[in-house]
This record gives C-alpha cells, structure tokens and sequence, in this order.
C-alpha cells in the first residue's frame, strides 16, 4: 500500500528553535505543489485536510510534476528561522535542536530515501521531523549497508572513500587533514552520545541504548541490542547521531564553537555572526550524488552556498518571504500562512498536519489535585489516584476545544489532538475518530464546564485550587493558549498563574524536570510508537507519569519494530487507553504550511528526509537563476 509520511511540524519546531535558544507515517493530508491565487479551504474541524487542492489560477495542482528540466549548478538558497544556534555539539543539545546547523556538514549513518519521496515513487512526503522510519524507507549515508544477523545483532557497513572536509582557512579542519572516515569515528560518536547520561539522545533512548559498539574491521560496525529492541536501537544507532571527527574533540574538548566545525556532509561550514546569519558553502569533494530524476548520477549539491537568516520578529521573517528575500522557510501556522498566500501570488506550498502541544501536569510531586494525596480523602491509594483522575478529566473538560480551534487557527485543524491525530492515510487502522471514540473520551476534546465543576466537588476540590504553568516567551501561541486556557478555569474554580520563561531557562527546566507543577511543551504527532511523552524515565514524559501499561504497550510496539500491520493494532489499543486517562491537558491540533519561492526546482515542500533531518532536502535542490531574476529582480 502506498503510504506517505508527515511528521512533527508546528509545535515540535518550535519547541526546538526555542530549545536552540536555550543550554538546555503515514499518508499525511494529500500535499500538493499549489500557487495560493486560490487558496485551499479548509477541511471542516476535527476532520482532516482535504485530500485535494482546489487549482489556483495560473497553476496547476499534480501532486509531483515532472521534471522537464536537467538540474543546474550554481546560486544560493536562503532561509529564515527565528533560532539563534548557541553550540554545534549534541553531548550539549539534542540532535533534533542542532539538525538545522549540523544537518548540512555532520551527516548520519543513514538517511530517508529521497528516491522514495515526491523526486521519485511519491511514496513519502517526507514532510517534516520525526521517527517513524523503517529499514523500507531508509538508505544508507555514511553506512553503505547495514544487516541484522540475529535479533541482537546490528551490523552496518561503512562507505568507502568518504573524506572529512577540508578546509584549508579552519584549523579544526587543518587539524583532521580530510582523512577517510572510517568505522572507529562511528564507534566514538555511537559511545560519546549514547553512553552519557547527560546527553538527551541518552535520556531518550532509554532501555533501547545499544549494549556495545565494535569497529570489528575499518568498515564495519557491530552493534549489540537489548533484547526485544532491535529496531528501536537501529533507529537510534543509524539515525540519530551525527558524525564528528574525534581529534576535534580531543584538541579542543568538544564541538560548542561553530570553528571546531568538520563533517563529511555536502557543506562546509564557513561563518556565524550570533543573531544574525549562518553561511555554509559546497563542499567540492561531497560522495553524494543524486538517486532518481533527470539529475540521475549529478554529484551533490546543485547550491553553491547555503545561507540561515537568524528573523527572531515574526513579521519581518514573513516579509522576507513575501519579498523573495529567503528562498524556503517551514512549519507555518494557519494565521500566518494565510498572510503569506494572501500576499504572495507567485510562492509555493504544502499544507499537512502540524505536531500536537501538551500542558503536563507533574504526576509525581504528593499533594497536587492532579496526582493524588488528596485532602479530606483517607489514605487510599486507589481513592486518591481516583480523584486525581478525577481532576485530570475535569481540567480537560473545562477547556471549550471547538471554540480554541476557530481563535487560535480559523478552523484550520482538528480538536483530536492526542496521542493519534485524525490522519487516515498510514494511520488508517490506528485513528479512532473523533465520533467513534467511547463517550469517556470523546467528552475531553469537546466543552462541558458543568460536569467539570462536578468532577472537582468529587475529588474535593469544590471551590477549586490554585496551579502554576510555565512557558517560553518565544512561542507566541503559548501566551495566547495559556490566556485563553486561564479564563476557561477561573470559570470552575482553578486559579491559574502564568509564568512565562526566558526560552534558555524554560529549557533548562524542561529537560532537568525542575519545574513543581505545569509546563507546556511540544511533540510530534507522528511517532506514538516511541511513547516519549509517556514512558516511564522518559525525558518527554513531563508529566512524569509511571503507567506499567502504557510501558507495555512501548516493549511491545518496539518487538514489533518492523511489522507495520502488528505495530498498528498496537497503537490502536494503547491510543484507546490513553486518552481517558488525560495525563495531560489537551487543546486542538492545526495545520502547518511550508513555503518555498517558484525558483527552487526539484522540491516539493520536504522538510525531513529521515529523522530530524530538516534541511536534508537542500542538496537535492537547485536554483533556476534565470526564473529567479525575473521574477525577483535579483
């Protein structure tokens, strides 16, 4: 069966582009190339998008044109984000907040297959961040191969001839001396991420941390599983570690400085000016070359410089974009987007599923209405988890979804946010709609501050109770969710203080877990299987929740790595026994937008060709200059 993969958009990007600030599958709605002169409607809430695009004057809406042009050398891609990078080392920042500085120099053992994406069989999007990736969508990078001679047993076979980068003005490049790349550097970055518990990767990984990792010769790599996670820790392993040269590090201790930057990827990294850019160049002796298409064979990449606008104000980031100032920029809320459709006759865009925002309620801290130990209740376990649940389901109930999706995203969206959103394309079989979910949990996604205030007279809160959440300043849709989500408690008692956080505090208290009572965060909804906001020890899991269930739903999903249709039932159920329990609090899920100018060719929106990789797609594409100064002027 066909199947097309969206991942994490909105709200995961923008909880790693503040993240950056701070020290701290899916057939996805049909996405087609569209010119917006007449712009989609939205599909009607709590459905999915359409699964077409009206045509827009002057336009066409294929769902992959084909090419009619050879790909071109030569020009430059800008683009905008609001991230300021403060390091290039993921021992100090986790790989999914550094993958748009390193993603273009450090590359991983293996990559999305863009043959398999709009350029080729269409059969992924490859949309945006995520994880749900298999040994079918995937190809090698750094690893030519990779095997599974056993349930334990990884092996992956190193490409030859691959050269770190060489820059003669960069001593950390002077100083690797573009020597092969070779299986001990894979050893080093494997060990140095996954076996230090103060790394995210470490955290994240969790029982599914390779046991060992050998160079058993110059080209091979073995790596040893825990039983039951040998997808899991491939995933891991081959995925999610980007490669950096160990004499680095030992010269210079780490990587935090852009100049102790060196990779093998197809470019080099040549400037940083804090706050305001980031400059790459091509890197002349790149291995890759182009997989499907006309550009069959070309060596990577077509750009001969990559340029990041570091826009913190919103406004003028749009006005960049409108004016052809920046080339491409990504995960675009609907209010937004629809200034820039509205504006921009000429620009191009995807429409998709954005990644769902959770309001975590610590379930560990006694005392908390939300975690049990509550007052006038005898000492009873199972009569105080009871009536924290209790609360739980009442502080969903209060929140009016239907009228927080028409404010905050004109209806462009779905008020079925968790844990599986309302896409029937890979998920077909795990989505429970909204109408055929059991009553219990249908009620959470919808408004009834009555029974709400009823649920808090039963666990003994009549006259309500007093709670704090935080938030970072840099995501704008917090201070409007938290505002809006404050005046619908006050309406049932719940006295809500917000405090909203330098984002480099915020994310220091997120992934430390310091915080004594709420915090706001972002996930993507396209990766139930892994259950970070859910497992147990978990570094996502901010609620802190501790659910042998939900545990052995995850043992079971990563036995089950391989087996789509296995692994499918398993969501399923898991999906149906989560929402009840309302572990957090819920508010609607909208769509994302990604926007690129009509001069960049062989593209189609993709943000994420594998996992985290979000500008992976830049070396695929090229610049039809001539378009371009037509159109532009420049």
């Amino acid at each position: 069966m066909k199947q097309r993969v969206v991942w994490l958009v909105v709200s995961c990007l923008m909880v790693l582009a503040l993240l950056a600030t701070s020290c701290a599958k899916a057939e996805a709605p049909a996405t087609k190339e569209v010119t917006p002169a007449a712009p989609a409607a939205p599909a009607a809430p709590a459905a999915p998008p359409s699964s077409t695009f009206a045509p827009a004057a002057g336009g066409t809406t294929k769902a992959v044109a084909a090419e009619t042009e050879k790909p071109r050398y030569g020009g430059q891609i800008i683009y905008g984000t609001n991230t300021n990078p403060l390091n290039w080392d993921e021992t100090i920042q986790a790989n999914w907040v550094l993958s748009r500085v390193m993603g273009e120099t450090n590359e991983n053992l293996l990559q999305g297959d863009w043959a398999q994406g709009p350029a080729g069989t269409n059969a992924f999007d490859w949309l945006s961040s995520g994880n749900l990736v298999s040994p079918s969508n995937s190809v090698g990078q750094l690893a030519e191969s990779w095997e599974f001679p056993n349930d334990t047993t990884i092996i992956f076979h190193i490409r030859k001839g691959v050269h770190w980068s060489l820059d003669p003005n960069n001593a950390a490049s002077r100083l690797v001396g573009g020597r092969e790349f070779t299986a001990d550097d894979v050893v080093f970055n494997e060990k140095r991420i996954l076996w230090d518990p103060k790394t995210e990767l470490y955290q994240t990984a969790g029982v599914a941390r390779p046991l060992d990792v050998v160079a058993t010769d110059k080209y091979t790599v073995k790596v040893t599983t825990p039983k039951g996670f040998l997808g899991m820790t491939w995933e891991y392993t081959g995925a999610c570690i980007a490669m950096e040269p160990p004499e680095v590090a030992a010269k210079y201790g780490d990587f935090q400085r852009w100049e102790n930057s060196v990779g093998t990827g197809p470019f080099i990294l040549k400037d940083f000016v804090p706050m305001s850019s980031v400059l790459w160049e091509r890197n002349p002796n790149y291995y890759g070359t182009n997989p499907v298409g006309l550009g069959k064979g070309d060596q990577l990449p077509y750009i001969d410089s990559l340029k990041m606008l570091i826009i913190p104000d919103l406004a003028t980031r749009m006005a960049a974009l409108r004016t052809g100032k920046t080339d491409v920029d990504w995960y675009w809320t609907p209010l937004d987007a629809k200034q820039v459709k509205s504006t921009s006759p000429n620009i191009k865009y995807v429409q998709y599923w954005g990644g769902y925002k959770c309001w975590a309620m610590r379930q560990d801290k006694p005392g908390k209405p939300w975690s049990g130990d509550v007052p006038n209740v005898p000492a009873n376990p199972s009569v105080a988890d009871a009536n924290a649940l209790k609360v739980r389901r009442a502080l969903n109930l209060a929140v009016n979804n239907p009228e927080m999706l028409q404010t905050l995203f004109s209806g462009e969206g779905s008020t079925l946010s968790y844990k599986i959103i309302p896409d029937d394309g890979i998920y077909k079989g795990v989505y429970t709609p909204l109408d055929q979910l059991p009553a219990e949990s249908r009620e959470l996604f919808e408004y009834h501050p009555d029974k709400a205030k009823q649920l808090l007279t039963e666990a003994g809160y009549p006259n309500g109770f007093k709670a704090t959440v935080f938030y970072p300043t840099n995501v704008p849709e917090y201070a409007d969710v938290t505002a809006i989500i404050k005046n619908y408690w006050t309406k049932v008692g719940v006295d809500l203080t917000l405090a909203p956080l330098d984002p480099a505090i915020y994310g220091n208290m997120w992934i430390k877990h310091t915080y004594d009572e709420m915090i706001l965060f972002g996930r993507s909804s396209y990766n139930p299987h892994v259950q970070y906001s859910t497992l147990s020890g978990a570094t996502w899991n901010l609620s802190i929740i501790s659910d042998p269930v939900m545990d052995d739903y995850y043992y079971k999903m990563a036995a089950a790595y391989t087996d789509w249709e296995k692994k499918k039932v398993i969501m399923k159920e898991m999906n149906l026994y989560a929402i009840p329990k309302a572990y957090y609090v819920y508010w609607p899920v909208a769509w994302a937008y990604n926007f690129w100018q009509p001069w960049l060719k062989n593209y189609h929106g993709e943000s994420s060709v594998g996992v985290f990789k979000s500008v992976a797609a830049i070396k695929y594409i090229w610049v039809d200059q001539e378009l371009k100064k037509s159109l532009s002027g420049r």
